[in-house]
């Protein structure tokens, strides 16, 4: 009887054992999953982007900076974070070449604006990352800069004038030859009409502009002359058409030569971007004013009166008449005579950035005892002493400076504005002919 008491007594006691030891256990995990909560708490992210993604236009900069990237209500301690982030990336930058105007390379530029494409920037925080996604794309269309009515004389093949000298387009990308179309237009009638002009760039962006042409009368030439449609520069800076006329020799590649009857047009022009154009054709040699012609009849009015008193003419008598001449004189065209001035543009004023640091300080007298745990000690110390209560605060320590952020830019500035000078070839003058001869009798031949 006794040794049954004893294994129920051993029984009980084996399975409160097991209780307690399964109590102590659950009491480790309890232990542990709140180590666990608290040590998950402890390594959360502080490096937190309000974006993974930028879409940018070709032209515009792309910040590398984290600071525009920080989330700074779901990072730790931005400040920290702007300190201490590495940023590493694959930026491709545009390099733009400068010539000057006999196209020789005269220095080399990398813009602060990256190419078309894909890339990354990383940031690296302790031992945290994080990627943005950089997409560059040129969805812009090019720009136009054009007159709004130009001056074309009647008869003109629209395909010989120098649109490309005309015409300026503006683009990041490079931008192929002009397209001119000039089905509205009649050249052969006087009159105004529309002329549109387009262009595209290497990403298939397409800008058109419309003008209005003016067809007007030829001037009057004289021989050896054309009448030409010129452009030039006026003293703005502007181009523009000059319907005027020149010797033929005089003709340069931006002139357009009118014809003398109706031509057809083309419907659509290529014009060079770069500013190229045809040479106009021009006459081939000079005519010239043939010799006095001597008649083949003479006049024979001589009269016999009789036969034994017979006159013989003697032509010895010269007959002649003054003929003037004009003065020869030419058209000479002068350029507009400029130069290039560089001038500095502030994009962004300098401006000088608060620094700020987290240090305690009494809420009462306002005492800083500045940062770390022997801030903290001391603010104890003052907090025993007066009854004073402390917090940790963000107190400015100093400043940093930002220089302003400039670019250089030129412009072109007129020194002398074009002009056309009349030049005398050869002076006016009088010269005396023989235009045949006479006897003293008053026959002629």
């Amino acid at each position: 009887m006794e040794n049954k008491k004893e294994n129920i007594i051993d029984k009980y006691l084996n399975t409160k054992k097991k209780k307690i030891i399964a109590g102590c256990l659950a009491g480790v995990m309890v232990i542990g999953c709140a180590g666990a909560v608290i040590l998950n708490t402890s390594s959360s992210k502080e490096l937190m982007l309000a974006s993974d993604e930028v879409k940018a236009e070709f032209g515009q900069r792309v910040s590398t900076n984290v600071a525009d990237y920080l989330d700074a209500n779901k990072s730790g301690d931005v400040d920290k974070i702007i300190k201490d982030t590495k940023e590493k990336d694959n930026l491709k930058y545009v390099t733009v070449t400068n010539k000057d105007e006999n196209g020789n390379v005269v220095s080399k530029e990398e813009k602060d604006y990256p190419k078309v494409g894909n890339y990354e920037i990383s940031f690296t925080y302790k031992k945290e990352k994080a990627t943005v996604k950089v997409t560059v794309k040129d969805t812009t269309k090019p720009e136009i800069e054009a007159p709004e009515s130009i001056d074309v004389i009647q008869y003109t093949d629209l395909s010989t004038l120098n649109f490309g000298e005309l015409l300026k387009a503006t683009d990041y990308s490079d931008v192929k030859d002009w397209k001119i179309d000039t089905s509205k237009v009649d050249v052969n009638t006087i009159g105004s009409y529309e002329l549109k002009v387009s262009i595209q760039d290497k990403y298939k962006n397409k800008a058109t502009k419309k003008l209005t042409v003016n067809v007007v009368e030829a001037p009057a030439v004289a021989k050896g002359e054309v009448a030409v449609t010129e452009v030039v520069t006026d003293e703005n800076g502007n181009k523009k058409t000059v319907v005027t006329k020149k010797s033929s020799a005089e003709v340069s590649k931006n002139d357009a030569v009118a014809s003398t009857s109706p031509v057809s047009n083309k419907g659509t022009v290529n014009s060079s971007s770069s500013a190229s154009a045809t040479k106009p054709t021009t006459n081939s040699g000079t005519s010239k004013p043939s010799g006095n012609n001597t008649s083949s009849s003479n006049s024979s009015n001589s009269s016999s009166s009789s036969k034994g008193d017979e006159h013989k003419h003697n032509y010895n008598i010269p007959i002649t008449k003054t003929v003037h001449h004009d003065a020869v004189t030419k058209t000479v065209h002068h350029d507009a005579v400029t130069r290039q001035e560089t001038y500095t543009v502030v994009d962004k004023e300098a401006y000088d950035e608060p620094v700020y640091e987290t240090h305690v300080v009494c809420k009462v007298c306002g005492q800083d005892f500045g940062k770390g745990e022997a801030a903290s000690d001391q603010a104890g110390i003052h907090s025993a002493e007066f009854g004073h209560s402390y917090h940790s605060t963000k107190v400015q320590v100093g400043t940093k400076h930002h220089d302003a952020v400039t670019h250089q830019e030129t412009k072109t500035v007129t020194v002398t504005p074009a002009y056309d000078e009349t030049v005398i070839v050869k002076q006016a003058y009088d010269e005396t002919v023989i235009t045949g001869y006479k006897c003293s009798c008053g026959a002629t031949k």
